[in-house]
């Protein structure tokens, strides 16, 4: 992807030194991109649970709009920076030491903007993982004290959370929740909008689409978007292997590798992981190629959107399933129709954890919570290209375990298996 050049100033490097690494201004400015996205996502879902009506869904209209782009920047800058491990030491060593300069010390963030940088360093930490140098070392240190801010920044604003909402046995103590109030006011007030005033669960469609609706009471199916991601996705098929429950995993075809002229698939890297999700029990789903908004696309476009995620997927052993899910749920009865002739079938949620949008763990938990407590069965919606399912999953899944509600999953065809 081409990414604008950022001017010199920002570059934040002291002093005479050596022209900066060609690729260094386009990824301060992809970060920055990533930055002003969480921002902005951040204050569309402000107040999210008071949200009614039009308001929630100018909400959660808005809020995909802005996840869309956020998810193709994220796939590209993911992609740099797991390449800088690959460069010669030095230039690595500038490129990363820069980008870690403008996360610690650019003057014109927000203390709490930082909850945006854990997926770009967890991303770092791992590209550097296998780096035995002193040099690397040093590297290592300095990303692993980064996530150590970070984990502090989210620590105190969930503990605030918990405060005014309480969790899973602790009753709410009362009070505000004041700085994370004070970070969304001075968000608007940057961006230049006013506070809305995110997202209905879809509403059950034609086509045998599934909703999760349609369960018995207290039955719950996981489901995890827009993978395979190299760290979050290993991480939460642990989790779910260590309490044999269940999920779906609806995959990006270009996570997973590419197609040629001819159609022939060419698996890449992450279909590893995609194979073993299959060893371990986990039914995956066709999410399209590129995670675009299909309501806009007909025919061809549509088509090699749907097909060539379903040729990569047939390349996995024992991955391709007869279960697709639209992105954002973005779908009409032009593209409901567009399934029938591959043989699959529409996958929606009534459960939507926000992941995507929201930064606090606790939030997103409490949101799920009150959510399941209001539909009493469903299909819940995370993403395995953050942080935040992996760590709320544990806390989560043992709260609702011990209020009697039973996760099953769904096979290959879409039926609905209790263990």
């Amino acid at each position: 992807m081409a990414l604008p050049l950022l001017p010199a100033a920002v570059l934040l490097l002291a002093g005479p030194q050596p022209a900066p690494p060609a690729e260094l201004p386009a990824l301060l400015t992809a970060l920055r991109g990533d930055l002003d996205l969480h921002r902005r996502l951040v204050v569309a879902f402000a107040g999210e649970a008071g949200l009614q009506g039009a308001a929630r869904e100018r909400a959660l209209a808005e809020g995909h709009e802005l996840h869309h782009q956020r998810r193709t920047l994220v796939f590209h800058l993911d992609k740099a920076l797991a390449a800088l491990a690959q460069e010669e030491p030095a230039r690595r060593e500038q490129v990363v030491g820069a980008l870690l300069d403008w996360m610690e010390r650019d003057p014109d963030l927000l203390e709490l903007d930082r909850l945006a940088f854990r997926d770009p360093l967890r991303v770092l930490q791992k590209a550097l993982a296998s780096d035995r140098t002193p040099a690397g070392a040093a590297l290592k240190a300095r990303v692993a004290r980064d996530l150590a801010e970070v984990d502090r920044i989210e620590a105190r604003v969930e503990a605030e959370y918990r405060r005014v909402f309480g969790g899973a046995g602790q009753a709410p103590a009362g009070g505000g929740r004041d700085q994370w109030d004070a970070y969304v006011q001075a968000l608007a007030r940057r961006i230049g909008v006013a506070l809305p005033t995110a997202a209905e669960a879809p509403r059950p469609g034609p086509h045998g689409e599934i909703t999760g609706r349609e369960f018995p009471p207290k039955v719950l199916v996981l489901t995890f978007d827009d993978g395979p991601h190299h760290v979050y996705t290993p991480e939460i098929q642990a989790i779910l292997r260590a309490r044999r429950i269940p999920a779906v995993f609806f995959e990006v075809g270009r996570n997973l590798g590419t197609v040629d002229a001819a159609g022939k698939p060419h698996p890449g890297p992450l279909a590893a992981l995609s194979e073993g999700l299959v060893r371990d029990g986990f039914v995956i789903g066709n999410h399209s190629f590129t995670h675009a908004q299909l309501s806009k696309e007909t025919g061809a476009p549509l088509e090699a959107e749907i097909e060539e995620t379903d040729a990569l997927l047939g390349a996995i052993p024992g991955a391709r399933s007869h279960l697709f899910r639209f992105p954002y749920g973005a779908r009409a009865e032009a593209q409901l129709k567009a399934l029938e002739p591959h043989g699959l079938r529409s996958v929606l949620w009534n459960i939507d954890s926000l992941d995507w949008a929201d930064p606090v763990p606790a939030s997103v938990s409490g949101r799920v919570l009150r959510l399941v407590r209001e539909e009493k069965r469903g299909i819940i919606l995370f993403h395995d290209i953050h942080d935040r399912a992996a760590k709320v999953l544990p806390g989560l899944l043992d709260t609702l375990l011990a209020e009697g509600y039973r996760f099953a999953g769904l096979d290959a065809e879409g039926r609905l298996v209790e263990r």
